[in-house]
């Protein structure tokens, strides 16, 4: 994977997150439906809250460290977007080494601060 960044980060909400953050492993539904689970790096996070979780609340992001992951990462061009990474394969979760909520401030902007 070229330009291999060392962390990785992924939205989920908190509810999916207290239900599988005791558990070994993660595997959302676009493990099944799309067979790989759905990653962006740091600096495209506000754009993905922006297009897909706009008027969700009650969302965290998931801290991701690349050197403990035990699937397969690759890099792979999104139309329109650029490239994601995308993890074919649960996540272990002993890889998540933050997890972060997602708030709106007075102008309903969406951030999070690790």
């Amino acid at each position: 994977m070229a330009n291999k960044k060392e962390f990785i980060y992924h939205v989920i909400s908190q509810i999916d997150w207290n239900e599988i953050s005791e558990s070994e492993f993660y595997a959302p539904d676009s493990l099944t439906s799309e067979e790989f689970i759905h990653f962006s790096y740091k600096d495209q996070i506000p754009g993905v809250i922006e297009r897909y979780y706009k008027d969700q609340t009650g969302l965290l992001v998931i801290k991701v460290d690349v050197n403990k992951l035990k699937s397969n990462l690759l890099l792979e061009k999104v139309p329109d977007t650029g490239l994601f990474p995308h993890l074919y394969g649960k996540l272990n979760l002993d890889s998540v080494i933050g997890v972060f909520p997602i708030l709106k401030d007075e102008n309903s902007k969406i951030f999070w601060s690790e």
